[in-house]
């Protein structure tokens, strides 16, 4: 194997430039992003509830407009019954919260009456 240290010894590094017996400092090429690790700190969003970042969005339904909520396996701490099938969403199971985004009470009530749906549930319903 080759001695980088000495001078007849050539590397590629970044976006097609030559150098003499050095190894470029970073492994990452043109166009790919740094490691999570690297990056700039970005603040998590809140939502109604003042809870880090989830996968938040509104969706219209025949019925009205709703807030759905996407939680993960992970972060799924209770057991919940679905309104769309009236089985139970255990812990630990990924799944839907959905509320009211038009209550004529608010928001806050609103909130207080979300619903944790079966992912599957949700999407048929």
């Amino acid at each position: 194997m080759p001695d980088p240290t000495r001078s007849g010894y050539r590397c590629r590094i970044g976006s097609g430039s030559w150098n003499n017996g050095i190894m470029a400092k970073s492994a990452r090429g043109p166009g790919r992003r740094a490691s999570k690790w690297q990056r700039e700190h970005r603040p998590l969003s809140t939502g109604v509830f003042g809870q880090g970042a989830f996968s938040t969005g509104t969706v219209r339904r025949r019925d009205g407009e709703y807030h759905v909520r996407h939680i993960s396996a992970s972060a799924a701490q209770k057991s919940y019954t679905c309104p769309g099938c009236q089985l139970p969403v255990p812990a630990g199971t990924a799944h839907v919260v959905a509320w009211r985004a038009d209550s004529i009470f608010g928001d806050e009530h609103a909130a207080a009456e979300r619903r944790h749906w079966h992912s599957h549930c949700w999407r048929i319903g």
